[in-house]
């Protein structure tokens, strides 16, 4: 045996373990793209979940207290917020995530890319409808896009996944 190589107690040599850290750090380095962009795919997933809820709420408020509510979105800031324009009461905005972000919002007449813009919900459940599409900001691709589409008859909001 040559006299160079030293064993440690286990009977591993130091080159042994310098290849298996190695390996470990190729496969580290192999497999963190697809991890993240997982995980920028699962808050995408998320934040569009938490938008349909709230155009559901909105919705179901019209409904229950029988008056005309508002859902608007600002696609500059990136943020959404709820209005009852007769009592002139408005919800706080809610920010949405930063890694999201607002594509546009499409209605039978135009496409809006910047701006605000609103969706109507009236007592009967009925709405303005619309799609407004959403996408990773790290998404150069384009490749996940998800779109919640409001219904302008039933009022109610359906997450499509929209691959490009």
């Amino acid at each position: 045996m040559n006299s160079y190589i030293k064993r440690d107690p286990n009977g591993f040599t130091l080159l042994e373990l310098i290849l298996v850290l190695v390996m470990m750090g190729l496969i580290a380095g192999l497999t963190l793209p697809f991890v993240v962009s997982t995980l920028d795919r699962i808050k995408l997933q998320s934040e569009v979940r938490q938008i349909s809820s709230a155009i559901q709420f909105t919705r179901s408020e019209a409904i229950s207290r029988k008056t005309l509510f508002i859902f608007n979105v600002d696609i500059d800031k990136n943020q959404y917020w709820l209005a009852i324009p007769k009592q002139e009461e408005v919800t706080q905005s809610k920010p949405i995530d930063e890694t999201v972000q607002i594509m546009d919002y499409q209605r039978a007449d135009e496409t809006l890319t910047e701006g605000t813009f609103k969706i109507l919900f009236y007592p009967r459940g009925n709405s303005s409808g619309g799609t407004i599409r959403f996408k990773s900001i790290d998404d150069k691709d384009e490749e996940n896009i998800y779109a919640v589409t409001i219904d302008p008859i039933t009022g109610k909001p359906k997450i499509k996944h929209l691959e490009e």
